[in-house]
């Protein structure tokens, strides 16, 4: 991931005028969301949403895909029933 914050330097003196903006950096795979990604995707939002500077979060891709879809590689050595049965956002309550 890929995490920016603009205005890089807030001259404003505004609260909250600030936007974080997270990318996500997996080219080969075109950003296929794995475990992995979830947990610094997680990381990295929760650390834009603590900072009272940050106004809005804004979640980008590449210019090619801004996510291929779960990850079919890492899923494929699980069982039907694990994969069904997970909640991937959880993470996120």
């Amino acid at each position: 991931l890929v995490e920016r914050r603009f205005p890089e330097n807030n001259d404003t003196g505004l609260v909250g005028g600030g936007v974080g903006v997270v990318t996500l950096h997996r080219p080969k795979a075109l950003n296929a969301l794995c475990d992995a990604l979830f947990d610094d995707l997680i990381h990295a939002v929760r650390a834009f949403d603590a900072d009272d500077d940050i106004g809005c979060i804004v979640i980008t891709g590449s210019e090619k895909a801004f996510a291929a879809g779960a990850d079919i590689s890492e899923m494929s050595t699980r069982e039907f029933a694990t994969v069904y049965n997970k909640n991937m956002f959880s993470q996120w309550a």
